[in-house]
């Protein structure tokens, strides 16, 4: 299976609205995918969150007038997570109500080719970091009591997740970390999820889960720069998308490749200055407002 990451568009209903007074989070959309049409062999295009910036109707109807046509021209589907920007009862009067009850936006999707997506909606309202309810993990369970297609020769199951079940790699982002990891991994443990795939961090990352391998996609609005020194938290007016590859059932390959280039919504073309950049005290106010 080849899927096509991409994560971290924060698009905006107004098209005049800038990211960070900066960035004009479609034009960033419309250069990246410009960089990468015409790939070959994708099975799924796979969106892991924050597709939206204010949560407006709006800007997920923008967003399925650049994706669809785009994951059409690739003959593969196109499948969104929600992430913390996001607004699932919003986004529901785009793309209809999820799987199960309640106000998720959680979704199975099979694949033409074999194969599923599981989407799991991680998003808090009004909070950065992310949470799964009890009920969720029930539902979870439940889906993957069945192997995709009713077996594993058929295809692999991956799970879409905004929050990665990770710890992050700066202040920020730990603050804004998925919640109640012990809890979802008794729900993998054993399962036929072969991949698990979020955003959030706005940087590549690799780390497991119950032993599953977990691959973080570089944002397209922004990357950000995990190794910056003295607890600055930077962005780079970057973008970027990754290409994730799962072997065959009986060979235990999963690779991911990501590739970044300057941003083509960066409205002072300046790839060299940072998109932001916060010190310790600026990060404790974004915790305050937004963590837990």
């Amino acid at each position: 299976m080849r899927i096509l990451q991409l994560t971290d568009t924060h698009l905006y209903g107004d098209p005049a609205s800038r990211h960070y007074d900066r960035i004009d989070t479609a034009a960033a959309l419309r250069a990246l995918l410009a960089r990468v049409r015409g790939m070959e062999g994708v099975d799924v295009v796979v969106h892991t969150g924050d597709a939206s910036d204010d949560g407006s109707v709006a800007s997920y109807r923008l967003l399925h007038e650049i994706l669809d046509p785009f994951a059409a021209s690739l003959g593969a589907p196109l499948v969104v997570t929600m992430g913390n920007h996001d607004v699932p009862s919003a986004y529901a009067e785009v793309a209809g109500p999820g799987d199960h009850g309640g106000p998720w936006q959680d979704r199975v999707h099979a694949l033409p080719r074999g194969g599923r997506v599981i989407v799991l909606d991680s998003s808090v309202p009004g909070a950065g970091y992310g949470h799964v309810d009890p009920e969720q993990l029930e539902w979870l369970r439940e889906v993957l009591a069945a192997p995709a297609d009713g077996g594993a020769t058929e295809g692999p199951t991956v799970l879409a997740i905004h929050h990665p079940p990770l710890v992050g790699a700066t202040p920020l982002l730990r603050g804004l970390d998925l919640d109640g990891l012990d809890a979802l991994a008794d729900v993998l443990a054993g399962s036929d999820v072969r991949a698990i795939l979020s955003g959030h961090y706005h940087h590549p990352m690799t780390g497991s889960i119950a032993g599953i391998p977990v691959l973080v996609g570089p944002g397209i609005t922004n990357v950000v720069d995990p190794l910056a020194p003295g607890g600055v938290e930077r962005a780079g007016a970057r973008s970027g998308a990754q290409l994730v590859e799962i072997d065959a059932p009986g060979a235990p390959g999963v690779r991911a490749t990501s590739a970044e280039w300057a941003s083509g919504g960066d409205t002072l073309e300046d790839p060299e200055r940072p998109v932001y950049e916060f010190g310790p005290d600026v990060v404790a106010q974004i915790l305050d407002a937004a963590g837990r």
